[in-house]
């Protein structure tokens, strides 16, 4: 709708929603990490995507002031630092988040994911590479370091995918790998406007985006639902997560 208004006011719009929403997600986060307070598994995977959501958050807070004041700093950003910054924080909290279901996890679902990693790692970087001859180097490796860092991502969200798609967890607990898979559609259609030059802050692919904090927080805010206190030290076991 704010797109249908014009550019500027869809740029408005969107720089206003992130803060709200990564701000919610950073806040409830919290709340379930102090409730765990590191202990077992998923005590230290809400540990680490805490550190996500501050390190994604304080991005977004970069990201806001130098659209408002139109100060954008020279490339790279200093907010892209901190959005790579989150990635290894998301990235340990996949780990620690499936190792309650390990014993679900089989031989053919790490060759699904590793599949998956290849056929969308390869191209999405030949494309990057392709669609800038002319860049130095350091360019051609931020551009293509969120590529590697999304294919990354991209083989344990497959895993949590089919363990949700086998039915062995939740539509609640999976709604985790379901916010990081929208967030890697962001990513390649952001890449591909970038290339060619048609991205503006406010893009209907910021949509998404916003999604998936909103997926996040639903996922974060579940777990703070159903991890009563009395309850917690059970919930490390697959049964339980269904």
């Amino acid at each position: 709708m704010a797109n249908l208004l014009g550019k500027n006011i869809a740029t408005a719009t969107t720089d206003f929603l992130y803060l709200p929403v990564s701000a919610i997600l950073l806040i409830l986060s919290i709340v379930i990490s102090v409730r765990f307070r590191g202990k077992g598994d998923l005590g230290r995977a809400y540990l680490f995507f805490t550190g996500f959501a501050a390190s994604w958050f304080i991005a977004e807070l970069f990201w806001f002031i130098s659209e408002i004041f139109n100060q954008l700093n020279p490339f790279p950003y200093v907010n892209d630092f901190l959005y790579l910054l989150g990635y290894p924080f998301l990235l340990l909290f996949s780990i620690y988040y499936l190792k309650p279901v390990e014993a679900a996890i089989s031989k053919k679902m790490w060759t699904y994911a590793l599949l998956a990693t290849a056929i969308f790692l390869i191209p999405t970087f030949y494309i990057t590479y392709s669609y800038n001859p002319n860049s130095n180097w350091n360019e051609i490796m931020w551009a293509g370091i969120y590529p590697i860092a999304d294919a990354i991502m991209l083989f344990p969200t497959v895993i949590g995918m089919i363990l949700f798609f086998k039915g062995d967890v939740s539509l609640l607990w999976s709604l985790m790998f379901f916010a990081i898979l929208l967030n890697i559609v962001a990513d390649s259609g952001f890449l591909f406007l970038d290339v060619d030059r048609s991205y503006y802050s406010g893009n209907p692919i910021d949509i998404l985006y916003l999604w998936s904090y909103v997926l996040f927080s639903f996922g974060i805010y579940s777990h703070i639902k159903v991890f009563k206190k009395p309850k917690m030290k059970s919930y490390d076991k697959l049964d339980e997560l269904k």
